[in-house]
């Protein structure tokens, strides 16, 4: 006898695939780059306004939210992603995140909070929620996803992806706020005063003043630069904010080439080697630690994050270990 379709089974959730697999770390994937820069998603906008072929919006009021195919949403993370680069200092973070997103994907066989897009002719692209993105990905989500499309300019796109960056749950490094600082500096992204980008990438007022004091010296400095080293003068949108600053204190190494720039750094820190053992301090930093870790603290109070992120790609073995020896003391009974 032929069985019967139930009508809780005719009303069966859209979503309601539970992917048969499990999701391991090893699977975390993240979204191609599609390598577009600001400049050109803005001629892409452009052209497809004039042709008159982009993206439609919705006819409501409220936000535009609907799903989308996968093939038609794309990153460009130097554009949105404030963050860094997947391959950034913060990767072991990030493909924890990632894991967790696919995994929710995964027991819960429905789809995660709407992306936040922007369209550039018949394509989307992530302003918020590439983790989410990635997290599809791994997954092996194969249905529409859902999004919320940006009625904005490119301008204000950027600005928001910048907020939702600072605000995510997982939060940006010491390295990415200053690098957002820098580059919002850099192009005068929505023409922002010095306080205003204060705000929005926790980056010091007084950080910000003097990166906008070194974007007004930087030319001159350029050229000083130049000089001193026989080489062409540097582009200075392709400077980041430590060789920006380097050249504004006539540090020529912020010209040279980023092996060149490596040697330099292992010379410096080998003549500070060499004054830490002449002034004996090396015995005091050996001899314990945690007064060691508690001097550099009192020093600065942010050197230890930023010693943390600088070994993070060399040590996130052992970080990944101490993790778990911190979560789970040795006399605990589990």
């Amino acid at each position: 006898m032929k069985q019967q379709t139930t009508k809780t089974q005719a009303k069966k959730d859209p979503w309601d695939s539970v992917m048969a697999r499990r999701v391991l770390k090893a699977d975390v994937q993240t979204p191609l780059d599609s390598g577009k820069t600001a400049e050109q998603l803005q001629a892409d906008i452009e052209t497809s306004r004039k042709a008159g072929n982009g993206a439609t919006g919705s006819a409501t009021k409220g936000p535009d939210r609907r799903t989308v195919a996968r093939a038609d949403i794309y990153v460009a993370e130097q554009v949105f992603q404030w963050r860094g680069s997947a391959t950034s200092t913060d990767q072991w973070s990030r493909r924890n995140h990632i894991h967790t997103l696919a995994k929710a994907i995964n027991e819960q066989g429905k789809p995660l909070t709407h992306l936040l897009v922007i369209p550039v002719g018949q394509r989307f692209y992530v302003i918020d929620g590439h983790h989410r993105l990635a997290a599809y990905d791994t997954a092996g989500w194969d249905k529409e996803i859902p999004v919320e499309v940006f009625p904005g300019d490119l301008a204000a796109a950027r600005l928001l992806a910048l907020s939702c960056n600072v605000r995510d749950k997982l939060p940006m490094t010491t390295k990415a706020k200053s690098d957002a600082a820098w580059q919002i500096v850099k192009e005068n992204l929505g023409g922002l005063t010095a306080q205003e980008i204060a705000d929005r990438t926790g980056v010091s007022l007084r950080q910000v003043k003097y990166m906008k004091a070194a974007w007004k010296e930087l030319p001159a400095a350029l050229a000083a630069a130049a000089k001193a080293t026989g080489k062409e003068p540097a582009d200075p949108m392709e400077l980041t904010w430590p060789q920006a600053r380097d050249i504004c204190q006539g540090k020529t190494a912020a010209a040279f080439t980023d092996e060149e720039r490596e040697t330099w750094k292992h010379r410096k820190a080998q003549e500070m080697v060499h004054l830490i053992q002449r002034t004996n301090v090396a015995a005091g930093i050996m001899k314990d630690m945690e007064v060691t870790a508690l001097a550099l603290q009192m020093l600065d109070g942010g050197l230890p994050a930023a010693l943390m992120e600088q070994w993070a790609s060399d040590y996130s073995e052992e970080i990944e270990e101490l993790a778990a020896r911190i979560a789970m003391p040795d006399d605990s009974p589990f």
